[in-house]
Order: C-alpha cells, then sequence, then structure tokens
C-alpha cells in the first residue's frame, strides 16, 4: 500500500528505564511471552528495525517499548514480518498470527485470550494512560500508550484459534474434527495420523508436527 507511514528516526528501545525493569519482572500471562524480548520489526518498504517486544493476547496488540513507555503497533498492515525469539509474526487485518509453517498450505495461530473474572466473564484491555497526539520514532504509536497492569482478582483464559492458508483463503480450525473437513479427500490418512499421534491444538511443536505432515501428503 501508498498509505505506508514515513520513516524518519531510528527506533531507540534499548535503554530500559527503571521504570521499565519493575513492571518487566512481572509475571505477564495477558501476553505470548513472560517478559518482553528483542525482536525486530521488518516493514514493506524494506527497513528493519530493533524493539524489545511482546505480544498481547487480551487485546490482539503488538506492543514495544520506546524509552520506558509500552507502545502499541499501529498501521500494522505497512509490516512485513516480525520476529521475535525464532518466531515469526505477520499481520492479518487488524491483529498478528503466528506463522507455524510456511508451505504449499501455512499454518497460522491467532493467538487470543480473555480475562475472567470468578461469576462473570469481562474482556478488559489494557488501560490507555496517555490521549495526547505524538509521534514516536519510526513506528508511529500516535497516542497508543499502554499499561502491563491487569485488573484484579481475574485470570486469562487462552482461547487461540488455528489457521490454514489454502488457495489463498485462510480458514480456521480448532480441533480434528475442524480439520478434516478442510481436507477431506485426505480424510484417511489424517485420521490414521491422529490415532498414532495425540496431538495437542495448544502446542506450538504439536501444530508444526501436523502442518508438515498435512503438506506432506498432499504434495
Amino acid at each position: 500500500m501508498k498509505t505506508l507511514i514515513k520513516i524518519t528516526v531510528f527506533l531507540a528501545v534499548f535503554a530500559v528505564s527503571t521504570g521499565l525493569s519493575a513492571q518487566s519482572d512481572k509475571a505477564l500471562p495477558q501476553f505470548v511471552f513472560p517478559a518482553f524480548v528483542k525482536g525486530v520489526v521488518k516493514m514493506k518498504s524494506g527497513d528493519n528495525y530493533s524493539a524489545m517486544l511482546n505480544y498481547n493476547v487480551v487485546d490482539e496488540e503488538m506492543i514495544f517499548v520506546n524509552k520506558g513507555a509500552y507502545m502499541a503497533l499501529e498501521n500494522i498492515n505497512s509490516v512485513d514480518t516480525i520476529l521475535i525469539s525464532a518466531r515469526i509474526f505477520v499481520p492479518a487485518g487488524k491483529v498478528f498470527y503466528e506463522v507455524v509453517l510456511n508451505d504449499k498450505y501455512s499454518f497460522f495461530i491467532q493467538h487470543k485470550s480473555k480475562f475472567t473474572q470468578e461469576g462473570t466473564a469481562t474482556a478488559y484491555g489494557m488501560t490507555s494512560q496517555v490521549n495526547t497526539r505524538e509521534t514516536y520514532n519510526n513506528m508511529t504509536a500516535g497516542n497508543q500508550v499502554r499499561s502491563l497492569e491487569m485488573p484484579d482478582n481475574v485470570k486469562v483464559v487462552h482461547e487461540n484459534v488455528n489457521w490454514v492458508r489454502i488457495d489463498s483463503e485462510f480458514r480456521k480450525f480448532t480441533g480434528e474434527r475442524q480439520l478434516l473437513k478442510l481436507f477431506p479427500a485426505k480424510e484417511s490418512e489424517l485420521k490414521d495420523f491422529f490415532k498414532k499421534n495425540s496431538i495437542d491444538f495448544s502446542r506450538n511443536e504439536d501444530l508444526l508436527k501436523l502442518a508438515r505432515y498435512c503438506n506432506e501428503i498432499n504434495r
């Protein structure tokens, strides 16, 4: 797209403040990674930027650290890929999917969760702290400053969705039955695979094993 943001100043996120260190020591159950990790944002323009990154699974936002502030990455359509701890994330509409396998049939994870309280099920987002318009270096987060604080007396319930790209179309599945419907011509082989393998659809390693097999039998 021609609506890419003008990139002007190199992203400076290597100097982590004392306040950042204090928050980073806390458990982060609402994120994919237990702590913020140095990663690389690859732009469609060809520019690459290093940042301390993590993915919020409740708001489904990529969060990066800028001079001690937690910023939500905006304009994600200008992003090509994000690499964090040898794991790959790609933009998908307004959210990011994690790439399990890139092949003829590519597999992805949409990391999703919600906060639930005893007796209720309420979705909470990250608290917005600042509402002023300001440009923060290359990734232009605008007013999307975030807090890592979680609501009291809540827990994170994961509701991940798995996707496979078939003929350029994303099809979702959460279990064996749904996946079998996506490959009707290979139902027998897949049923045999599931009998011989205990697949946990919430584990990246198991999804990778399944994705490789689906591509193997569809060569």
